[in-house]
C-alpha cells in the first residue's frame, strides 16, 4: 500500500511542464517556449493555418537567439472566455518596467483534441525611411529597408540597426511586435568619415599649391599684383578648420573649412618692389560623399 501511495503521488511530479491541458495552460506554454528560444516548439502550439509565409525568415531559432531579440518576461495567462471548441485567454508580460496585454484566441475540434492558438503571430512596423538606408538589420535578418512592416513575427522585441556606410550610421533601435510604429532613427555622421576626408582637403589644397598661378584654377585661394610675377610659388600657412555635417537628406556631408592661410611669393618686373609676396586668408567648401563605397571628398569651388 505504502509503494502504491509513493507512486500515484510521485506522477504529478513526473509529468512533464509542457504537456498544457487548458488553454490559459497552452498560452504560458507557448510563451515559455519563447522564453527558451524555442522556434520549433513555440510553432507547434499555433494552429497551421494561421502561420503566414515569413519572408525573410523570422519563425526561427536563429532569430529568437540572436541578441537583438527579446522575448516577453513575466507573463501571466488568464482564461477570458472558453467553450468546447473556443477560448480567449489574456495574456499580461512585461518589458522595461512596462506591462503589455495580449489577447489570444484558442480553438480545437472536440475535448480530446489539443488547443492551438490562432493569432500567436503579430505584424511589426519597420522605421520610416526617410534616409534612404538600403538595409535593415532586424534582430540579425537583413530586411529591404524599402518595407514598411513585417507581416509575421513572434511576440517579443527585436533590435533593429540601419546598415550604415562610409557617411552616416544610426544607433540601433528596439521595436515591440505589433507595434503601429516606431521612433525615428537618428542619423548621423559616422566619425571615421572625418578621419578619411580630412587628409583629402589637405590633399586637395596641397595640389593647389603647386600651382604656378597667381589664381590657381578650381581653387580657394588666389593673389593679386599690379605687375606681372614670376618664379610663383604658393605655400599653405596655416590649413582650414574643418566642419562636417549630414545633409538634410543624410546621403551625403557638407564639408566647410575656414580661417585657412596661404602666401604666395615670386619675382615682378617692378624696379620698386621686385620681391613680390602676398597673403590672403580663403575658406574651403565641398561634399563629403560615397564613391564605391568609401567617403570622398568632392570640392565645389
Amino acid at each position: 500500500m505504502a509503494v502504491v501511495l509513493l507512486v500515484v503521488a510521485t506522477v504529478p511530479l513526473l509529468s512533464p511542464r509542457w504537456l498544457p491541458d487548458g488553454p490559459d495552460d497552452v498560452a504560458r506554454a507557448y510563451f515559455e517556449a519563447l522564453a527558451e528560444r524555442d522556434a520549433d516548439k513555440a510553432l507547434a502550439f499555433l494552429d497551421p493555418a494561421s502561420r503566414k509565409p515569413a519572408a525573410p525568415p523570422m519563425l526561427t531559432d536563429r532569430i529568437l537567439s540572436d541578441p537583438g531579440y527579446t522575448p516577453p518576461g513575466e507573463v501571466e495567462a488568464e482564461v477570458l472566455f472558453s467553450a468546447m471548441d473556443t477560448s480567449t485567454v489574456q495574456v499580461d508580460y512585461r518589458f522595461n518596467q512596462a506591462r503589455r496585454q495580449f489577447e489570444l484566441t484558442l480553438t480545437r475540434e472536440d475535448d480530446r483534441t489539443d488547443w492551438k492558438i490562432q493569432n500567436g503571430l503579430l505584424s511589426m512596423a519597420l522605421p520610416r525611411n526617410d534616409a534612404g538606408w538600403d538595409t535593415f538589420l532586424v534582430s540579425g535578418a537583413a530586411v529591404p529597408a524599402t518595407q514598411e512592416r513585417l507581416d509575421v513575427v513572434f511576440p517579443g522585441a527585436y533590435r533593429i540597426v540601419p546598415v550604415g556606410n562610409a557617411i552616416r550610421e544610426a544607433p540601433s533601435i528596439t521595436v515591440w511586435a505589433g507595434a503601429a510604429e516606431t521612433d525615428r532613427l537618428l542619423v548621423r555622421l559616422r566619425p571615421s568619415a572625418r578621419e578619411a576626408i580630412e587628409p583629402q582637403v589637405r590633399a586637395y589644397l596641397d595640389t593647389c599649391a603647386e600651382s604656378r598661378e597667381l589664381l590657381p584654377p578650381r581653387c580657394p585661394f588666389g593673389g593679386r599684383s599690379d605687375w606681372p610675377v614670376t618664379s610663383l610659388s604658393w605655400t599653405i600657412t596655416h590649413y582650414p578648420t574643418l566642419k562636417l555635417q549630414l545633409t538634410s537628406s543624410g546621403a551625403e556631408a557638407w564639408v566647410v573649412g575656414e580661417a585657412g592661410e596661404a602666401e604666395v611669393t615670386g619675382r615682378t618686373s617692378s624696379s620698386v618692389t621686385p620681391d613680390f609676396a602676398y597673403r590672403t586668408t580663403f575658406s574651403v567648401y565641398g561634399f563629403g560623399r560615397l564613391v564605391d563605397g568609401k567617403a570622398v571628398f568632392v570640392p565645389s569651388h
